[in-house]
């Protein structure tokens, strides 16, 4: 496992000290067995009459919450409810909703895993609840419209400047090193990806007692979500697997992803296989000196695509696998 700080932060401590911890009181269990796949949930416009909330146990004390954005991560119990990320800010009447058939206790803490509207949407509405927001230092800097030290602005990396978000939705407990809590009898591990992957503010949770691990954008079920624009490479998102493989997954470990279905450490090596092959041929094809339309031509992810393709897996309309192969050609063009 990874080391971190003995000594929290006082804000940490203040946070804390608003519970005990407490033996974890029963929830609702809904079962896996015959039910159709979680819903996809990444969307470009989002109208909450268009997607229900699905409410799946994922394992040992940990439910998932699915609608539109982000998959919720919900550990509920006597010391109040903790969520992973919240989705779209137009969601959170809905998402409410969801979460009062889980447990009636109020929301006192939310782990966002990344800055993306579609995992820090609902903050403004928890923390008007009195939730605690919990970050990665990144996320706050660039939720208030600001650069992390020695990130590229977004539009040198081909992204788009970050609004500033409303104060009431800021994370109010940060940290850049991994942090531990207890809560409902469970020990959280918040663990802040070693090299910024999907984005330079990226975490993911880990239940240890339930063996459940919430990756946020880390992990999604198809072809890995690589953001440039917020200091995001492919290359890092597998280093960021592999340290996660190493460190948290284990052979019955259940894994959240920010989107698409709960996983397992066969799914995700999988996915890191077929990843790390598709990084080679665009590299080569880039090397042979293979234009981009070429590189398309070719589909260096071919074998791959009925199992791990944006469209066939995903069908996400936030990043197509056209804008994706461009992405990884600018990538194997900058030696990245």
């Amino acid at each position: 496992m990874c080391h971190y700080s003995e000594i929290m932060t006082s804000r940490i401590k203040m946070a804390l000290a608003l519970t005990g911890v407490c033996l974890f009181s029963g929830i609702a269990l809904w079962s896996q067995t015959s039910l159709p796949p979680l819903p996809d949930n990444r969307v470009r416009t989002v109208d909450p009459a268009k997607y229900p909330e699905v409410t799946r146990l994922v394992q040992g004390k940990i439910m998932v919450v699915a609608g539109a954005g982000s998959q919720v991560s919900v550990l509920a119990g006597d010391d109040g409810v903790l969520l992973v990320d919240d989705q779209y800010k137009q969601m959170s009447d809905k998402l409410l909703a969801a979460i009062k058939t889980i447990s009636d206790k109020p929301i006192r803490y939310v782990i966002n895993t990344h800055m993306h509207p579609d995992h820090v949407g609902g903050n403004e509405a928890l923390a008007k609840l009195g939730a605690a927001i919990f970050a990665h230092d990144n996320v706050r800097i660039r939720l208030l419209g600001g650069l992390p030290e020695g990130a590229a602005p977004a539009a040198a990396q081909g992204g788009a400047a970050q609004a500033a978000t409303p104060a009431a939705a800021l994370p109010v407990v940060t940290y850049k090193d991994v942090v531990k809590l207890h809560i409902n009898g469970e020990e959280i591990t918040i663990i802040p990806s070693p090299k910024p992957s999907h984005t330079d503010g990226d975490c993911f949770i880990y239940f240890k007692n339930s063996d459940v691990l919430a990756m946020g954008d880390v992990y999604t079920t198809d072809f890995p979500a690589i953001n440039p624009g917020n200091g995001g490479t492919s290359q890092n998102v597998i280093d960021d697997w592999n340290y996660a493989l190493d460190h948290y997954i284990g052979p019955n470990t259940k894994i959240v992803p920010g989107h698409g279905q709960i996983s397992t450490r066969a799914d995700l090596i999988a996915l890191r296989n077929a990843t790390v092959t598709i990084r080679e041929r665009f590299h080569k094809m880039v090397k042979d000196g293979m234009t981009l339309e070429q590189v398309k031509a070719a589909r260096p992810t071919k074998e791959f695509d009925q199992r791990f393709s944006l469209e066939t897996v995903g069908h996400n309309e936030i990043v197509s696998t056209d804008a994706w192969y461009g992405i990884m050609y600018n990538e194997a063009k900058n030696g990245l």
